[in-house]
Order: C-alpha cells, then sequence, then structure tokens
C-alpha cells in the first residue's frame, strides 16, 4: 500500500509540473497566440450562452478552428492547448444541457463532437470519454478529424467492447450461472457502427494493421473480406499471419481462416495453400487445389504441396505431371538441376568443412586415441555435405574401404550415409545400396536397411519401393534386433 501511495503521489507530482510548464509556456504567447486564446476563451463563454442562435455560431466557430489544427497533428494543436482549461466548464455544461429541449438539441450535437475531441488529450485515462462523446455527437465521419483522433477512438472502442462483453458474462453468469453468452446478444450496434466507418478509412490510409487491430477487437475480423483487393491484399494477409502466433486458440486459426479467404478473393492461391496447410486443414487445401483452373499455378501448388510432404487428395482425376511432382517423384532431378546451375555439384571432403590446413596439429598421439570417434563425424559430415549430389569422395573410394574404419554403429552410420548421398534418387539409389543386403556383417547390413529408408524419403508414388524391399526383413524373425531395427527405422 505505501508503495502504490508513494507512486501514485509521484505520477501526481509529475502531472503537476507538466500543467506548470504548460502554463508557464503560456503566458510568454506571441501575440498571434495571445489573440486567438482571447478569441476561444470568448468563444467559449458563447457557446455557454442562453440564445441558442449565439450558441450555434460560437460552437461552429469552435468546431471550425479545432478541425483544421487537427487534420494534420504533428504536435499538440494550439487550439486544444487554449481549450484546456475550459474542458471541465463545457463538459458540465454539457452535463446539465436538455436533450429534449428541440432547440437545442442540435447544439448539444456540435458541442458533442467538439467534447469529443478535446477528450483526446484531456479526459482521465480508461474514463473512454471521447467515445462516450462521439456516440451523442453526429454522425459525421470520424476522419474528418483527422487521423491522430481516429487512432484515439480505436483504442477506446476496444475498450468499451470488452467493458460490456465482461458486464454481459457478469449479467449472465449471475442470472442463469452460466457464463457462456452470445456475442450477438450484445448490444454493440453503435460501436459496430463507428467501426464500421473507421475500418474504410484506415485501410485507404495504408493503416491496414490498425484496421486489423481494431476488427479482432471487436470479434470481426472476417469484414476485412469486404475492403481488400490487389493493392492491400499482401499486407494485410502477412500481418494476419502474423498475428496468429500470439494468439489463443481458437482465435488464431479462425484469423488464418480469414487470411486464407483473403488470398482466394484475389486469386493468391499459392499463399493460400501455404496458410491452409498452416492450419492443417486437409478439406480446405483440396478445394483450393480443385478451385485452381491455370495449369501453371495448379503446378506451383503441387509444388507446395510436395515441399510440406502433404498428401494431395484430389476430387479429379489428376495427370501423371501433377501426381508426380506433388509425390517428390521428381525431386532429385530438380535438386541436381538447380545444384547444376549453382555449379556446386563438385563433392565435398570432410576436411573442406573443417578447414584443417588452417589448423595446427601438435597433439598427434591424442588423435590416435579418437580416430573412431572422428571417422563417425567425418562419416557424418561427409553425409550431410553431400547429401542428394549423388556422389562423394569418401564412400565412392573402394579402395579407401572407409566403411571398414569405423566399429559397430559407426559401420551401420556410413552405410546409412550411403542413402543419404542418394537421397529422392530411387532410379540410381538403390542399385547403390543393394548390395549391402548381402553382406554378413549384421551393422552392414542393418545400415543398407536404412539406408533404402533414406533414399526413398519424402517419394510417394504408385510403387513403394521402400515398402517392397523391406517388409519381408521386418517380419523376418531369424534376423538380429539390430537388422529388424535398421529395417523398422
Amino acid at each position: 500500500m505505501v508503495d502504490e501511495k508513494k507512486a501514485e503521489s509521484e505520477s501526481k507530482d509529475k502531472k503537476n509540473d507538466v500543467m506548470k510548464d504548460l502554463e508557464a509556456a503560456e503566458e510568454d504567447l506571441s501575440e498571434e497566440d495571445a489573440a486567438l486564446k482571447e478569441k476561444l476563451d470568448m468563444l467559449v463563454v458563447r457557446a455557454m450562452d442562453r440564445d441558442s442562435g449565439v450558441q450555434k455560431l460560437a460552437l461552429e466557430t469552435i468546431r471550425s478552428e479545432v478541425r483544421t489544427s487537427t487534420s494534420s497533428m504533428t504536435s499538440v494543436p494550439k487550439p486544444l492547448k487554449f481549450l484546456r482549461h475550459h474542458y471541465p466548464k463545457l463538459k458540465e455544461y454539457f452535463a446539465s444541457a436538455s436533450a429534449d429541449d428541440p432547440a437545442s438539441v442540435e447544439n448539444r450535437t456540435a458541442m458533442a463532437d467538439i467534447l469529443s475531441v478535446l477528450a483526446m488529450t484531456m479526459a482521465e485515462e480508461g474514463s473512454r470519454e471521447s467515445l462516450s462523446f462521439k456516440l451523442q455527437g453526429s454522425t459525421d465521419a470520424p476522419q474528418s478529424w483527422g487521423h491522430e483522433y481516429v487512432r484515439s477512438l480505436c483504442g477506446e472502442i476496444g475498450q468499451e467492447y470488452n467493458a460490456r462483453m465482461d458486464a454481459a458474462v457478469e449479467g449472465s453468469s449471475a442470472d442463469e450461472g452460466d457464463p457462456m453468452i452470445d456475442v450477438a446478444d450484445v448490444k454493440v450496434g453503435d460501436l459496430m457502427a463507428l467501426v464500421d466507418e473507421i475500418v474504410p478509412f484506415l485501410i485507404s490510409s495504408n493503416a491496414e494493421s490498425e484496421a486489423c487491430d481494431l476488427l479482432m477487437e471487436v470479434e470481426s475480423v472476417h469484414k476485412l473480406e469486404d475492403y481488400i483487393d490487389q493493392s492491400n491484399y499482401s499486407r494485410v494477409g502477412l500481418y494476419l499471419q502474423s498475428c496468429a502466433s500470439y494468439l489463443p486458440e481458437p482465435e488464431d486459426k479462425h484469423v488464418l481462416k480469414v487470411a486464407t479467404k483473403l488470398y482466394v478473393k484475389v486469386g493468391k492461391l499459392p499463399e493460400a495453400v501455404r496458410v491452409a496447410l498452416r492450419l492443417g486443414d486437409s478439406a480446405l487445401v483440396t478445394e483450393i487445389f480443385d478451385s485452381c483452373k491455370e495449369e501453371t499455378v495448379k503446378r506451383q501448388l503441387a509444388f507446395d504441396l510436395a515441399r510440406h510432404n502433404a498428401v494431395l487428395k484430389s476430387s479429379e482425376e489428376l495427370d501423371d505431371s501433377l501426381t508426380e511432382i506433388a509425390g517428390n517423384c521428381m525431386l532429385s532431378q530438380q535438386f541436381l538441376k538447380l545444384a547444376k546451375d549453382l555449379e556446386v555439384l563438385e563433392a565435398k571432403t570432410p576436411d573442406d568443412i573443417y578447414k584443417t590446413h588452417l589448423v595446427e596439429t601438435r597433439n598427434t598421439q591424442g588423435a590416435q586415441y579418437d580416430s573412431a570417434l572422428q571417422n563417425l563425424a567425418s562419416t557424418l559430415v561427409n553425409a550431410f555435405v553431400n547429401l542428394g549430389f549423388g556422389n562423394d569422395k569418401l564412400l565412392g573410394d573402394e579402395e579407401n574401404k572407409w566403411i571398414f574404419r569405423n566399429k559397430d554403429h559407426g559401420i551401420m552410420a556410413a552405410v546409412a550415409s550411403v542413402g543419404m548421398i542418394n537421397q529422392w534418387d530411387i532410379d540410381g539409389g538403390l542399385s547403390k545400396v543393394d548390395k549391402f543386403f548381402h553382406a554378413t556383417d549384421i551393422n552392414v547390413k542393418a545400415g543398407g536397411f536404412l539406408a533404402v529408408g533414406l533414399v526413398c524419403a519424402t517419394i510417394r508414388s504408385g510403387f513403394d519401393a521402400a515398402l517392397a524391399l523391406l517388409c519381408t526383413h521386418v517380419e523376418n524373425v531369424e534376423l538380429t534386433s539390430t537388422e529388424r531395427s535398421g529395417a523398422i527405422a
């Protein structure tokens, strides 16, 4: 309690210091500023005059001064500074003015608009007075008062929406003992009407992120679909995907579904498929794929599905080329073509990675003790650095007999690494692995089984080579546990 009182006291002191600084600044005014202050003081007095005609003229003049100054805010406008002291008096007069008198209704509405703008900088934090006065004011577009005013309203709309929802939940829980309520039953029509005015303005002003935030606050993100076109879909889609990473379930999935619909609306089907894959919705993926009519785009979708290792379940009969693409059957061919274009086809050795020529080796005896472990490390490095290229300088050298320079499971890893080097190349890779099936060494044989799985990894076709070659070994009870483990893995 002592710390809270101390913090509150410090906050008040800082606020008083700011007020004193502003008062001191006002005492040192130029002639032009002094004239403006005097004019506004007089207009405030006339705005509370008994004559409705005098009131109307004064309010229109104040509105013109404030609206002109807030249309482009780089600092606090002078009219807002000079009207700060009058805000409590205007608010008090507004509360006392009759809302039933036809003669004062128009003036009261105009004063509510002005108070709404003044409350943006003068109301207490959390009071939501700016929004309250706006809802009592005219139906003029909020953007007519400037972008900063619209931003201020957005924040208060979100707070007011949550407050009404919380109140409805508490009321429902007290009445029926069930905290679950229907959003449609909560009276938020006035807020949604304001949101429908603000969102198009924000999107047209390249403030798509603010529009998304506002719609997410009022649980109406689906309305984005009405405002998206070719010029803004990219920013909106990326922002929604970023936000989904920080939202709880099921809100994250709802936002991603909206992003998918936006991409479909503008015809960006590859982006829509990627979001659908993130959702894990195979039915939605199939729906998007089947809706595509362009052959080139359909091929791109097939490549995307293959990249994510997703199974394509189309309701249409696909031609062989699309089936091969979606099943990664052409992956090795395309990978090698890219490597050739980049001029990186030449096999690398572990020494090229270690940069051993740059290291001074003094303790040769220690290196001998770790030779088996070092050979295993070199085996793994060689497999990863040459993965998919189909050739290497370590295992490809028959005279080197590198496989048997390892021990026990190191031999299994060395044989299995042949599968990594020939990964995705079913035609050429399996022929290089097949010879290990007939070896007498248990680790060599188990490594050969593992190599088959590595060669066929992510490849889906009508003929499952891995299943055909390994199923009999998995069921063979005469094999050792090491060999069967290699076949199962």
